[in-house]
């Protein structure tokens, strides 16, 4: 990594901070170049205007985050074994980014609209394949005779929802539901991916 591009990256970590905090309307260049210990020209030297800036970090969630999560529905294994890869690689992404959720959940509260045209505009500049290829996946487990017939998109949507609203709502989940001293975080994720991956299947297996 160049030393440009590592200057890139410690921009874009404040920046996404700094939207998740304050959202993309509130959030201000000078408070993104505090946050990334440089000055406000330098700031604009690497991305000309806060707008930019946004589109660059709400690119990185997709490109960098994932981007590259579809691969495990191309590999010649069965529908099970794809999904519970999956919601492994899903799940580990979002431990190593606890911001993504958060950032995508803060803009689409300030607006869905808004957030759609950027998405739109996105999604012209990148290949995001996830939602195609999870598709394909499960209309060809469906033909297999692995699954029964059901509506990709609910499936699609019900993966994300349930691996996603634990660590957008983990503070408060831990007062209701963790009692016990002896709660380890790391066991308990890797119990939860086990769960779903199981309530998931158990739902649509033919």
């Amino acid at each position: 990594m160049t030393k440009k591009q590592s200057a890139e990256q410690e921009i874009l970590k404040a920046a996404m901070a700094t939207f998740v905090k304050k959202g993309r309307h509130g959030a201000k260049m000078q408070e993104i170049a505090d946050a990334a210990g440089i000055n406000k020209a330098m700031l604009h030297y690497y991305f000309r205007s806060k707008d930019k800036l946004y589109l660059k970090v709400f690119e990185n969630v997709f490109v960098e985050g994932f981007g590259s999560l579809h691969v495990v529905f191309k590999k010649n294994d069965t529908f099970e074994k794809k999904l519970a890869n999956f919601v492994d690689q899903y799940t580990t992404l979002i431990m190593q980014n606890p911001q993504f959720p958060m950032f995508i959940l803060r803009e689409l509260s300030e607006g869905a609209e808004d957030i759609k045209q950027v998405f739109d505009q996105i999604l012209k500049n990148i290949q995001f394949n996830l939602p195609s290829v999870f598709i394909d996946s499960i209309q060809t487990a469906i033909k297999n005779g692995e699954i029964k017939k059901v509506d990709p998109r609910q499936i699609f949507i019900t993966i994300i929802g349930s691996i996603a609203f634990f660590f957008i709502a983990e503070p408060l989940l831990m007062v209701f539901l963790v009692n016990d001293k002896n709660y380890k975080r790391s066991a308990f994720i890797e119990q939860r991916k086990k769960i779903v991956t199981d309530i998931i299947l158990n739902g649509i297996k033919s």
